[in-house]
C-alpha cells in the first residue's frame, strides 16, 4: 500500500461539535485532509472555565488527526480569522442551527463569494430553507420522528419504543455529509466552483431505513406489517447466535453444520427459524460456530464490546490503532475502514486540545508577528494548555 493519502493538501476548516460532523471531518483528515477544528473560549458555551487543558470538541476518536485553534465568533477579531481560514480553504462544514453562520457573516452566499471554489457543508437537524428549520434536535430525535424507534419496537416486538445503543442517526448524517462533500469536490474539479451541501438528521434517518419507508409509501400500513428481523438464538451453554436461513440452499448450509444435513428447509420463515432456534440450542456456542463455519455458513456470536475489539481479525485488518495523546499519553483507537490498493487511510496523528494550534495557524494564515501576539493576548484565542 502507497504511504500517500487521496486528500492531501485538501484544507478543511471545521466549526462542528456533538458526533455528525466530528465524525464526517475525521474521515477526511484519515484521508489526509488537514482539518483544523474551531474551538469555543473558555466558558464560551455556557459552562464553567475548566481548570487545566481542555481538549477539543467533540470525542478523543473523532478528533484524531486534527488540529485545533479557539476562535471567539462574537468578537470581530474571531469573524475576521475565520473567514481567513475560510478564504484559504477547500471545505468548511458547520452543524449550527441555520441562520447562526449568516448572522456572523459566515453563511454560505458570503464565503461563496470570498472563495467561489469553497465547498460549504452544512448539518442540521431539518435542513436549511423549509418550515422545519428553526428546529433544535439530536439524533434522538431523527430517531422518533423519521420512523427508527418504531420499526425497533416492531422488530423486537416489545411494548414500548426504545432507544438504540448508538446515535444511528449522527452517524449515517456524518457518512452522508462526508460523501456529499467528495462529491462537491469531484464536481469542482470539472466546474471551478464549489457548492453548498446541505445534510440533515431527519433526511439520513429515513434514507438509511428507505426500504422500510418505501412499503409504507406504497400502501403498507401498520395494522398488516411484518418486521424484518433475523432472530437470535440461544446455546446449551448460554451464549447468543444470529443466523439469516435465507434461501433454501443456505437453509441447507446451516442444517449440516448443527448436525442435521439433508433436512428439508420449512415453508415458512417462522418455521425455519424456529427448527434452527431447536437445533442451535442443542449445542454449545463453540460448537455451532465450529459447525456453522465448517458448512459455509453465515453466522455471528453475539459478544460485548470488550470481547469484539480483542478479536484478532480486526488488528490483523489493521483497524486497531494507537496514537499519542497529550493528557492520557496514548489512545488506542478504531482506524478508518476504508482501505485502498494505493493509498492510505489512517489516523494521522492524535485528538488535539483545544487551542493546541492557535500559533502555528495563525502563522500559517500569513498573520505578522505584533498581530499573531495580539491575537493570543485577546479574546480571539483564549485557551487553556499545558
Amino acid at each position: 500500500m502507497a504511504d500517500r493519502r487521496i486528500l492531501e493538501g485538501v484544507k478543511v476548516v471545521d466549526f462542528t461539535r456533538v458526533v455528525a460532523g466530528p465524525y464526517a471531518t475525521r474521515m477526511l483528515a484519515d484521508m489526509g485532509a488537514e482539518v483544523v477544528t474551531i474551538d469555543s473560549p473558555v466558558g464560551a458555551d455556557g459552562g464553567a472555565a475548566e481548570a487545566g487543558p481542555r481538549r477539543s470538541a467533540g470525542s478523543v476518536e473523532n478528533n484524531l488527526g486534527k488540529r485545533s485553534i479557539v476562535l471567539d465568533l462574537k468578537s470581530e477579531d474571531g469573524v475576521e480569522v475565520a473567514r481567513t481560514l475560510a478564504a484559504q480553504a477547500d471545505v468548511l462544514v458547520e452543524n449550527f442551527s441555520p441562520g447562526v453562520m449568516e448572522r456572523m457573516g459566515l453563511g454560505y452566499e458570503a464565503l461563496h463569494a470570498l472563495n467561489p471554489g469553497l465547498v460549504y457543508a452544512s448539518i442540521s437537524g431539518f435542513g436549511h430553507g423549509n418550515s422545519s428549520s428553526h428546529r433544535r434536535a439530536f439524533g434522538a430525535t431523527a430517531h422518533a420522528e423519521a420512523g427508527w424507534l418504531w420499526a425497533q419496537q416492531q422488530a423486537a416486538g416489545t411494548a414500548e419504543p426504545f432507544a438504540p445503543g448508538v446515535t444511528v442517526a449522527d452517524l449515517i448524517t456524518g457518512t452522508l455529509s462526508f460523501s456529499g462533500m467528495l462529491a462537491a469536490l469531484l464536481d469542482r474539479e470539472r466546474t471551478g466552483l464549489g457548492q453548498h451541501v446541505d445534510v440533515s438528521l431527519m433526511d439520513g434517518q429515513l434514507q438509511l431505513i428507505n426500504q422500510l419507508a418505501s412499503e409504507a409509501l406504497n400502501g403498507r400500513t401498520e395494522a398488516d406489517w411484518q418486521p424484518f428481523r433475523h432472530p437470535i438464538h440461544r446455546t446449551s451453554d448460554g451464549g447468543n447466535l444470529t443466523i439469516n436461513v435465507g434461501t433454501a440452499r443456505h437453509f441447507g448450509r446451516i442444517a449440516e453444520g448443527l448436525g442435521h444435513g439433508g433436512a428439508a428447509m420449512p415453508e415458512s420463515g417462522p418455521a425455519a427459524n424456529a427448527q434452527v432456534k431447536e437445533w442451535v440450542a442443542a449445542r454449545t456456542t463453540s460448537e455451532a460456530a465450529a459447525g456453522l463455519e465448517a458448512a459455509g455458513a453465515a453466522y455471528g456470536v453475539v459478544r460485548s464490546m470488550p470481547e469484539a475489539v480483542r478479536d484478532p481479525f480486526f488488528e490483523e485488518r489493521g483497524m486497531i490503532v494507537e496514537v499519542g495523546d497529550p493528557i492520557d499519553g496514548r489512545h488506542r483507537g478504531v482506524s478508518s475502514a476504508m482501505f485502498f490498493s494505493d493509498a492510505t487511510s489512517a489516523p494521522a496523528g492524535g485528538a488535539p486540545l483545544a487551542g493546541e494550534h492557535s500559533r502555528e495557524l495563525l502563522e500559517e494564515l500569513g498573520y505578522d508577528a505584533d498581530r499573531v501576539r495580539s491575537l493570543l493576548d485577546g479574546a480571539v484565542t483564549q485557551h487553556r494548555m499545558l
